[in-house]
This record gives structure tokens, C-alpha cells and sequence, in this order.
């Protein structure tokens, strides 16, 4: 693997930082103008004068920028061509690491010492002297000093002896200022600060270094590269950076504990040394490229170590470093990552007898087999409830991580699942977990992308992150016994999740209602289910509490009906639900959290934190009386609040509204009252009328009749008389 580009950046980042870094001087001194002389002077605006090459600082004194003076004893004079030499460059003694000087003499007049130390040139160096009239430099047992004793600027390379003591009160160990030395044992005082760059490096020698006592928390470029002697490093527990290349070359280091501050580790920090594993703690954010398991080859070639193995949390740094890449520089990790209790898990089985029966590994623990690695190729894979004549009651981390099977059932009699046991298993979409289970380890299930259905049997403990990047799960059940899920969140990457069941046992934390979370009281809502059916959700009546987080990112979610019981609201409970336009709120809620509702994730949010993350959710309106708890929410969040309504149906309705509309409609009815009075009122006078008129007609019709009768009766008597006086005339 040809890494050219990467190496050859490495080096040039080590070029520019040693070129580019500021100049140490004890006196405060403004940068330089280089200064031409009349006659002598360079096209570079430098002057040769003997072996020194100079230029004029800014006070018109001389810096001396080379040396090519061949004497093994130099004197750096006073004075050049009558000017006072006051300072030496950076490569004030030659600029290859090969000059010949075994002791120099500094004048009195120096008083500024290139940070990059010009000394670091001299790798023949016995002995510095300067004059005890100096200003600005001192000398304690032939170590250069600011005068003051706060800086330790020069440890001559092979200055006699193995064992050196830097002294209390020292603050800061400047650029390569123990550098290249003979010494194989160096201690340091609990006043030291700050360490350059190099401090340490090339000692050949040097057994250990040990910055616990003191409060260093940069260790600077290259800290002790090249110190392949060097078996035991330990730096402050304060420290946050292990800068490029700090051990890079310790061949004989084997062990490392990385402080629980460190943010950032550098580039080839630990390449070429004789680590075979790290443990990286979740306060590191950034890890470089080959940082760690990359020896040199003898192309001049970096390779990685695919044995390596690197020890962290799930999703961090340490992580994404195990299996990172880059086109670029033609590189890609492939080392082995383990959780820090898979990591202990992997020691503890160390020490165990395992043994093999069919398709398992697994180890004897007290009489119970325990399951180290399953091998099985079966689609639907039912564990066998015994292995050596034994009961199979739990397994080890990552002990299912390489089964293919989609379905996988555990026998009635096992108990515990350790950390990530089915870790990344990619074909796996349901797990049938038995009643007699007691835990599922943190990690159990993360990254199986295509698990769907879970039943968590007995469980009564679930770890952190169980279900972290299940992003098939529809539906989970637990046992009423379960009493922790080890997070605020336990479900928060399960994307597809419509239904979370509380099922059978007793005695435990949770319950759930028609697919959604709650406590054991049913009091407190815990988790509605991102993807939950349907985009309105009524509340239970008598739920007195939303949880942190229950609704965040339920996207589908248009409307929630909060009961009057309603007393609390988590933070960011209706977070980025970014369909939820509107919610009512009762005068009974008394506490509302951070971003609770009314507030989305921000598009453009990265995790740059110039960027804001929460945005005021667009459209978004609160319905609640003036002067309660929401209200004043609303106002300070300046969301848009809505006082003097009510709800009807769906519909949040204008109480004046209302009140308008049934004036209307009482005035309505009252019209149609009178209207209606009032036509019965002329109905009544008709009908009497009517009365009394059918009442007389009948009366002169029967008198007519009676008249008629009365005078055919009388005709017929008239009648009867003319006869009989017709025949009394006939008998007269």
C-alpha cells in the first residue's frame, strides 16, 4: 500500500511547525525587520562578517543567522563590524544537524534565543557558557536557563551523565530542550506548565517519562520521538492533546493509558511503537490518520497492522477510526474495534476453558454453558437449551455477531445476554427472547439494520442503546417485570418503530396503551413510537406527565390532544416534529421543558456549533389561556399563542365566535317561536269562526224540512177534507 502523500505531508507539517514557530526571547521583543548594511550585504539582506552571517533586528543590534565556523569550541562575540550582537536565529550555529561545537560561549550582550533552539544543531554539544552578567540567561549545573529559572531553553546533548533532575520552579521546557541527550532517566518538577515541541525527543537512551506530577496538557510535536529505549510513558491526567508524532518511533513501547481529558490525538502519535492494542476513552473527538497500528516499512512506506485492536464506545472517535479511509492519501483501517466491555469480556475469557460442540463455542461457568461464539448458517436458528451436558443460560459479547439466520429463538432457561451479543447481525429480522430471561446488554442489538419484531421475554433489564441503529424495527414487547432501559432515549434511531408492548410479569416500570409507552401508573408518557399509526393522538385521560423526548422526531404526528389532567412537559418532548402545526395546552400545565414543543431540528445543522441546531418550528401555533404556563411559554419562546378559544372536534373555535354565532341562532329561534305562536293564534280565531258558522247551517235546514213536512202534512189534510166534503155533498 503506497502511502507517499501521506508521509511526505507528515514531514512537511513537522518542517513548517519547526520554521514557522514564534521566537522564544526572556525580553519581550517585537518581530524584526532585517536591516541592509552598506557594504558585505547579501542579496537576503544578511551580512558575512568571519564565520557569521548576520542580519540587523529592529534596534539596529545583530542576530546572527550562521555559523560556519569549523572550531569545536566557539565564542559567539560581543560585538560584529562594532555592532552589538544581541540575539541568535534559529540557525544561529549552522543549519545541518551534523556542526562539530562542543562547548559555546554566549556573550553577555545576548539577550534573544530563537524558541526553535539553535542548539538542536549541535549534536556534539558538551558544554554552554555564558557571562554571569547576562540579563537574560543563566546556567545551573551546565543547563541553560531564562534567567529567571522558569525556562529550561538548552540540555547540551552530551552533557555527562544518565540521570537528570529538572528543577522546581521550572515552568516550561522549550523547543528541543532535552533533546538528543545521553541521559536515560529524566524527572520533572510539579511546576512544569508547558513543554515545546520535541522536548524530549531522539534520547536513544531514555527508559521513561513520566508528566503525571505536573500540568501539561499539550505535549507538543514529537514529545519523545525516537526514544526507542522508551517502555513506560504516563502524562498528565489533565492532558487534552497528544499532539503528531508525540511517541512516533518508541519501538519498545507496549503500553499507553490515554488520560480521560484527551480531545485530540495527531498524526503517526503512536506509529512505530510495539502497541499491539489501545483503550481510547469517548473524550476524544478527532483521531489523525495513522495515530495508531502503523509501523514503517523498509520502502519508506507506512502499513497498517489489521491485528490491531482498538478498544472505545460504540459511534465515537475511536470507532470510526478502527475502519476509516481516505482516497486521497490511499489508506484504509481495517483494526479490530471492542467496546471497553467486550474488551474486558475478551480477558475474561482469556482465562476460561471453552470448548466446541456442533456449531458453538462456548465456556463452563459454575455448571452453565455460556455461549462464546455461534457459527450456525441456519435461516431460522433455534440455540440449544444445553451444550456439554449443561445449561446454555447466557452468551458473551459478540457471541451471535457472525450467524446468518433471519429468525433466532433462545431456549426457555437462558438468562443473560452481554453487550452487543448480536451486534451487526445483517440478516437477522426477529428474536424471540424467553420468559426465563433476566438482562439484554447494552449494545445487544445495534446495527442489525433488517431486525423488525423483538420480544424481550422476562427481561427485566434492558442495557443502554439496545436497539441503537435498528432502523427496520416495527415492533418491540417487553415484560411488565422490565424496570430500566439504561437511557433517555432508547429507541431514538429505530426509525421505523410503530408499536412498543408491555406484556405479562409485574412488578416493573412501564406499561404501554394501544402501542405507546408509559410508566407503571400509566401517570407519565415515556415513548410514543416515531412511526406510531395514524397522524392524531389523543392523550389518555388522567396522564399527568410527557416525558423528555416522548414525541421527538415523529414526523407524521399532525395533532395531539392533551388532557386538562396534563401537569408536565419534558424537554424537547414535541422536538422536529415537524408536521405538528398546533397543540392546546390547559391551564393545569405547570412545568415545561427546554424546546418542548414549537421548535425543529435545523436543516443546515452539521454539528458546527456557529450554526444554530433548534429553529422555531414554521406555522407553528399554542392554544392556551392567557396567563398560564403555556402561555408565558409561548411568549418567550416568541411562538405564536392564540387566548379565548375552544376546541370542538379538531377545530380550535373563537369563544366570541361562538358566542356570536349562538346569539344568532337563539335570535333565530326565537323568531320561529313567534312565528310560530303567532300563526297559532290566527289558526284558532279561523277555527272558532268555522265553528259557529258549521253550527248554524244544520239549525236552518231542519227547520226548512220541518217547514216542508209541516206543509205537505197540511196539503194532505187539506186534501182529505175536500174529500170528505166532496162526499158529503155525494150523500146528501
Amino acid at each position: 500500500m503506497q502511502r507517499y502523500k501521506k508521509l511526505t505531508a507528515f514531514l512537511a507539517s513537522l518542517v513548517i511547525c519547526l520554521s514557522a514557530a514564534p521566537v522564544y526571547a526572556p525580553t519581550v521583543i517585537t518581530d524584526a525587520a532585517v536591516v541592509a548594511v552598506a557594504d558585505g550585504t547579501e542579496d537576503n539582506g544578511t551580512k558575512t562578517s568571519g564565520s557569521f552571517t548576520y542580519s540587523m533586528t529592529h534596534d539596529n543590534t545583530i542576530c546572527i543567522d550562521d555559523c560556519t565556523s569549523t572550531d569545536k569550541d566557539l565564542v559567539i562575540p560581543a560585538e560584529i563590524d562594532g555592532i552589538a550582537v544581541t540575539e541568535l536565529g534559529m540557525k544561529a550555529f549552522g543549519n545541518t544537524p551534523d556542526q562539530v561545537y562542543e562547548t559555546i560561549t554566549l556573550p553577555d550582550s545576548i539577550n534573544y534565543i530563537s524558541s526553535n533552539n539553535p542548539f538542536i544543531y549541535c549534536p556534539s554539544l558538551k558544554e554552554i557558557k555564558v557571562g554571569s552578567r547576562n540579563a537574560d540567561f543563566c546556567l545551573k549545573d551546565g543547563v541553560l536557563f531564562s534567567k529567571d529559572m522558569k525556562t529550561l531553553v538548552c540540555y547540551p546533548p552530551k552533557k555527562t551523565g544518565s540521570s537528570y533532575t529538572v528543577p522546581d520552579g521550572v515552568e516550561t521546557i522549550a523547543t528541543a530542550g532535552i533533546y538528543s541527550t545521553e541521559l536515560s532517566e529524566i524527572k520533572l518538577p510539579s511546576s512544569l506548565r508547558s513543554v515545546g515541541d520535541y522536548a524530549f525527543s531522539t534520547n536513544h537512551n531514555l527508559r521513561a517519562i513520566d508528566l503525571t506530577g505536573t500540568a501539561v496538557t499539550d505535549t507538543g510535536i514529537a514529545l519523545c520521538a525516537d526514544c526507542p529505549a522508551l517502555t513506560e510513558a504516563k502524562l498528565c491526567p489533565d492532558t487534552t492533546i497528544i499532539d503528531m508524532g508525540a511517541f512516533w518511533g518508541c519501538t519498545s513501547l507496549a503500553e499507553i493509558e490515554i488520560p480521560g481529558k484527551v480531545t485530540t490525538i495527531g498524526q503517526n502519535a503512536f506509529m512505530d511503537t510495539a502497541l499491539t492494542e489501545v483503550r481510547i476513552p469517548t473524550s476524544v473527538t478527532k483521531i489523525d490518520y495513522c495515530a495508531f497500528g502503523y509501523k514503517s516499512g523498509t520502502d519508506g512506506n507506512s502499513y497498517p497492522d489489521d491485528s490491531f485492536v482498538i478498544v472505545g464506545a460504540v459511534n465515537s472517535a475511536a470507532a470510526i477510526y478502527a475502519h476509516d479511509s481516505d482516497t486521497e492519501y490511499d489508506y484504509q483501517n481495517n483494526f479490530t474495534f471492542m467496546t471497553e466491555n467486550e474488551y474486558i469480556s475478551k480477558k475474561e475469557l482469556a482465562a476460561l476453558d471453552k470448548a466446541t460442540e456442533g456449531d458453538y463455542t462456548y465456556a463452563m461457568v459454575d455448571g452453565e454453558a455460556l455461549i462464546v461464539q455461534c457459527n450456525a448458517s441456519d435461516s431460522d436458528l433455534k440455540v440449544p437449551a444445553e451444550l456439554g451436558g449443561m445449561p446454555v443460560t447466557g452468551a458473551f459479547p459478540a457471541a451471535f455477531s457472525t450467524c446468518t439466520a433471519e429468525r433466532i429463538t433462545l431456549p426457555e432457561g437462558f438468562k443473560k445476554l452481554r453487550e452487543m451479543s448480536f451486534y451487526n447481525c445483517t440478516y437477522l429480522k426477529e428474536v424471540v427472547l424467553p420468559q426465563s430471561m433476566e438482562s439484554v446488554g447494552n449494545n445487544c442489538f445495534d446495527s442489525c439494520y433488517l431486525l423488525e419484531t423483538v420480544d424481550c421475554g422476562g427481561a427485566s433489564e434492558i442495557g443502554t442503546q439496545a436497539f441503537y441503529n435498528c432502523e427496520s424495527l416495527r415492533s418491540i414487547t417487553f415484560s411488565g417485570s422490565c424496570k430500566d432501559f439504561g437511557s433517555d432515549m432508547p429507541f431514538d434511531t429505530c426509525t421505523s418503530l410503530e408499536d412498543i408492548n408491555v406484556s405479562g410479569g409485574s412488578g416493573g416500570d412501564y406499561s404501554s396503551k394501544d402501542g405507546v409507552l408509559f410508566d407503571a401508573s400509566g401517570d407519565k408518557l415515556i415513548e410514543y413510537p416515531v412511526n406510531h399509526a395514524g397522524s392524531v393522538y389523543k392523550v389518555p385521560k388522567g396522564t399527568k406527565e410527557i416525558a423528555d423526548y416522548a414525541f421527538t422526531g415523529c414526523q407524521n404526528i399532525k395533532d395531539v390532544v392533551l388532557p386538562k389532567s396534563l401537569r408536565s412537559i419534558g424537554n424537547y418532548a414535541f422536538y422536529n416534529c415537524t408536521s405538528l402545526k398546533k397543540l392546546r395546552a390547559y391551564k393545569g400545565l405547570k412545568e415545561i421543558g427546554t424546546a418542548a414543543f414549537g421548535y425543529d431540528l435545523n436543516p443546515s445543522f452539521t454539528g458546527d456549533t456557529s450554526v444554530e441546531k433548534d429553529i422555531p418550528a414554521e406555522d407553528f401555533k399554542l392554544y392556551a389561556p392567557k396567563g398560564s404556563k403555556a402561555y408565558d411559554y409561548a411568549k418567550d419562546n416568541d411562538i405564536d399563542v392564540i387566548t379565548g378559544t375552544v376546541r370542538i372536534g379538531n377545530k380550535n373555535i373563537s369563544i366570541a365566535i361562538i358566542v356570536l354565532i349562538g346569539a344568532v341562532v337563539l335570535a333565530l329561534i326565537c323568531a320561529v317561536i313567534l312565528a310560530v305562536l303567532k300563526k297559532r293564534g290566527k289558526s284558532g280565531e279561523d277555527k272558532e269562526k268555522s265553528a259557529k258558522k258549521e253550527k248554524t247551517a244544520p239549525g236552518k235546514k231542519e227547520s226548512g224540512k220541518k217547514a216542508a213536512e209541516k206543509k205537505e202534512s197540511e196539503k194532505k189534510e187539506t186534501g182529505k177534507k175536500s174529500k170528505g166534503e166532496d162526499n158529503k155533498d155525494e150523500d146528501k
